[in-house]
């Protein structure tokens, strides 16, 4: 429990001062992390032997999935507290309900998989590629996606605290996603969504809270914001070409750095 709790305050911290981009944060989470062991990489697993490997796991040994193959795969429900997928396919795999804190994904091939309802708090997605994946009502807390690929994903209704620095979310469906900084992490310091150089063109953030959330540099071309609530979000330099929505948009007067094309 202390190494999930120092994990947490170091992840705290890169939200607050937006220090996530530079690669500071991975050697901060590798270091607080025990490694597990190198993967049997390219293995193609079947569900019996994924849940026997997380039934074997500890939290000294935690599950190591990296570079295998687990796509198309119904894991709902499962628990995969801290494993290593770093690299897997997991292309229309079922994670409905999962538990996946702390899990690692970076560079996972996860096109059409499905997340909904799974907790992927604390998660680690660098590149990941998520496009067409569901991750509804889900909840991404303090997870790092930086340089994600969401094309085509739905994340409607989830609960995202995440550096999304760089990420792709091209016509990503994110209609009542709650992005608005956590008010209730004060003690920890003030967590919130990091959109900064985001391609969001295309995507629909109707009804989308954005409170405090950084779109610096964000693509918002064609972008819906219908009902968004936008206040003190901070949109210096961003790209507004016919965002839709704008009479609706909840907060614009109290949004930092509005463009003057708006």
């Amino acid at each position: 429990m202390r190494r999930l709790a120092a994990i947490i305050a170091v992840l705290a911290v890169g939200f607050v001062f937006l220090r996530v981009t530079s690669g500071g944060e991975r050697a901060g989470r590798v270091s607080a992390q025990i490694q597990p062991a190198a993967a049997d990489t390219g293995r193609r697993l079947t569900r019996d032997q994924v849940v026997a490997a997380l039934a074997r796991a500890t939290e000294q040994a935690p599950p190591n999935f990296a570079g295998d193959d687990l796509s198309g795969l119904d894991l709902s429900g499962l628990d995969f507290k801290q494993a290593d997928l770093s690299h897997a396919r997991l292309v229309g795999t079922r994670f409905v309900r999962a538990k996946m804190f702390g899990v690692t994904l970076n560079g996972a091939v996860a096109q059409g998989a499905d997340f909904s309802n799974a907790v992927l708090d604390v998660s680690v997605m660098r590149g990941t590629d998520l496009t067409h994946a569901t991750l509804r009502e889900a909840s991404l807390y303090a997870a790092i996606m930086i340089g994600a690929n969401l094309t085509d994903a739905d994340l409607s209704n989830a609960r995202v605290i995440a550096a999304l620095n760089n990420a792709t979310l091209v016509r990503t469906k994110l209609a009542g996603t709650n992005f608005g900084a956590d008010r209730g992490n004060q003690p920890m310091g003030l967590m919130f969504t990091n959109l900064s150089d985001a391609d969001l063109s295309g995507a629909d953030l109707s009804r989308a809270n954005l409170r405090k959330a950084s779109l610096v540099r964000a693509n918002l071309t064609d972008a819906n914001l219908a009902g968004a609530d936008v206040s003190l979000a901070n949109f210096d330099q961003a790209i507004v070409v016919r965002v839709r929505g704008k009479a609706t948009i909840v907060g614009l007067a109290t949004a930092l750095n509005v463009p003057n094309d708006w």
